[in-house]
């Protein structure tokens, strides 16, 4: 078997895939802001409406998810540089 030498090796740049891109991750965050936004307002007009009081819980819960998926959309951005 034979030895590669530093100087034989080939050296790549990491494969980044699409969905991990800069115009990608832009894209998710502003979809997932807009859910945001969504969702405020679904909180507030299920609050002011008497019987729909009771299923405040979706826009809420839909408000959490869009939250963590900005956070974690926002960290990676900010990781990149």
């Amino acid at each position: 078997m034979k030895v590669k030498y530093k100087s034989e090796l080939l050296f790549r740049k990491a494969f980044i895939p699409w969905y991990d891109t800069e115009p990608a991750l832009l894209l998710t965050l502003a979809f997932a802001l807009a859910v945001l936004l969504f969702s405020i307002t679904g909180v507030a007009a299920s609050l002011d409406t008497p019987s729909y009081q009771e299923y405040t819980w979706v826009p809420c819960l839909l408000g959490i998810l869009s939250l963590t998926i900005t956070i974690s959309t926002l960290i990676r951005l900010i990781r990149r540089g």
